[in-house]
C-alpha cells in the first residue's frame, strides 16, 4: 500500500514536471522565433544605414565641389551691392 501511494506520488511529481518542460519549451521556441525577427530587423536597418551614409557622402561631394565657385558668385554680388 505505501508502495502504491509512492509510486503516485512519484508519478504526479514527473507529471508535473513534463507539463513545466513543455511549458519552457513552447516559451523558449517563441523566444527563438522573435530573436530570428529582431535579427532580420537588424539586418534591414543596417542595409538601410548603409545606402543613407552613401547618399550623405554623394552629397558632401557635391557640396564640397560646388563650394568655392558659390562662395566666389555671393562674394562678387554682395561686393558689388555694398560699393553701390
Amino acid at each position: 500500500m505505501m508502495n502504491t501511494i509512492v509510486n503516485q506520488n512519484i508519478y504526479i511529481k514527473l507529471n508535473i514536471l513534463e507539463t513545466k518542460i513543455n511549458t519552457i519549451d513552447t516559451k523558449l521556441d517563441n523566444l527563438e522565433t522573435k530573436l530570428d525577427n529582431i535579427l532580420k530587423l537588424l539586418d534591414s536597418n543596417s542595409k538601410d544605414c548603409k545606402k543613407m551614409s552613401s547618399h550623405i557622402d554623394f552629397i558632401d561631394d557635391i557640396y564640397t565641389n560646388v563650394k568655392a565657385p558659390m562662395n566666389y558668385i555671393c562674394n562678387s554680388i554682395n561686393g558689388k551691392f555694398i560699393k553701390n
